[in-house]
């Protein structure tokens, strides 16, 4: 095994991801990479992946597809890439394997605990509890409980998510909470501001109220309950507030012919993905509510920006929403699929809307660069037994 200190040529980290392409999870591995410039990092990607984002962002030395890894449980193409990932640590010097999502997390893992280097396992969502069907509880539960001993350390998105693995038996020591890097406002305008430059680029219609949704477009997320909301809100309000979706996904489509079905396709605005961080957060700001109706998350970026944007967040009570709201975020947790209970809570705050604080409160120091970087600096450096240099230099061409 190389040794980062004490060899002639830096450690290599080999990245294993199940499926890189735009998301919370990727942004991880790239954070990772960056972290860490003392080492050598080779990214190895499944089959569903973007391999030229995932050069572009991550600026891993060498990135590589393993076709057999994929996302849905395959036991013939699992098998496969198991071994494939077991002769590539056989054959190459790598000094840890760093896991990002579940099923590279899993086969990444076991072929490191056959005589290969230390793991460490990247968590921004968990593969079991609620929101999962029985046979994903059962085979992912006792998978994490045996692989969690064999784990050298875990990068855990949010402290809920910890409690969650170290509840079912995953050492607790071994659970570090390191956030994801979500590009907050530098500087935030005034709502009025926001919301001018919103209509202007959207087509809303100015001091009508506001919901908006960001996020991926797809069954997990929920999306084609929005129309839903939207429709049973206009029975609770003197005026029917619009709401504007920010983002795209499998469900794009379906979810504007919910809207027309319900009469509802004039009062929301769906602007597609958005690159540039300060249009989504211009977004967040004009609005009156951010709503988010997800299954399963591991601690919902969208709501961390909806807090530094000081705009209070409505959401099914997935891991991570207490948290933020324990760190001063305005906001509420509501029961999962209790979609009347969403509607009665976007309604309080759309009537307060007025009387509210403008300004963030949120304590959300622990998402700066400088907290991140030092976290998956320590996690992974305890790995490698090596210190690493906080100056030094990149080597990833």
């Amino acid at each position: 095994m190389l040794d980062a200190g004490t060899s002639l040529e830096p450690a290599i980290a080999l990245h294993v991801c199940t499926r890189y392409q735009r998301g919370g999870s990727e942004r991880r591995v790239q954070d990772s990479i960056r972290a860490l410039p003392d080492l050598r990092h080779h990214l190895l990607v499944g089959a569903d992946s973007d391999v030229d984002l995932a050069r572009h962002q991550t600026g891993a030395e060498q990135v590589e597809v393993l076709p057999s890894l994929v996302r849905q449980i395959a036991p013939a193409r699992d098998v496969a890439a198991l071994l494939a990932l077991w002769r590539l640590l056989r054959r190459r010097q790598y000094s840890v394997v760093v896991s990002h999502q579940s099923k590279a997390g899993v086969l990444g893992r076991l072929a490191a605990a056959a005589g290969g280097p230390p793991a460490v396992h990247s968590l921004s969502m968990a593969s079991f509890g609620p929101g999962y069907g029985a046979v994903e509880n059962w085979l992912f539960t006792r998978l994490e409980r045996v692989l969690g001993r064999r784990t050298a350390g875990f990068c855990v998105v949010g402290h809920d998510l910890a409690q969650r693995f170290a509840a079912i038996g995953v050492p607790a020591e071994r659970l570090h909470v390191v956030r994801s890097g979500i590009p907050l406002p530098t500087a935030l305008s005034t709502r009025n501001e926001a919301r001018r430059l919103i209509d202007e680029r959207y087509g809303t219609v100015p001091g009508r109220r506001l919901l908006c949704y960001v996020g991926s477009l797809e069954p997990r997320k929920n999306t084609l309950q929005l129309p839903a909301l939207l429709n049973a809100l206009h029975e609770r309000t003197a005026e029917l507030p619009q709401l504007l979706v920010v983002g795209d996904g499998p469900q794009s489509g379906a979810l504007l012919t919910e809207l027309a079905a319900r009469n509802l396709a004039d009062h929301a605005v769906l602007t597609g993905y958005l690159s540039d961080p300060a249009l989504v957060h211009d977004a967040l700001r004009a609005a009156d509510v951010t709503v988010l109706l997800s299954d399963v998350e591991g601690l919902p970026q969208v709501l961390v920006q909806s807090a530094a944007a000081g705009t209070p967040f409505v959401s099914y009570d997935v891991e991570g929403v207490r948290e933020l709201l324990a760190l001063g975020a305005a906001g509420s947790a509501i029961e999962p699929g209790r979609l009347d209970a969403v509607v009665d809570a976007v309604a309080h705050w759309l009537a307060i809307a007025e009387h509210r604080s403008p300004e963030p409160v949120a304590d959300l120091s622990s998402w700066t660069t400088e907290s991140i970087t030092a976290a998956y600096r320590s996690v992974i450096g305890q790995a490698v037994r090596a210190p690493m240099t906080a100056g030094a230099s990149a080597r990833r061409g």
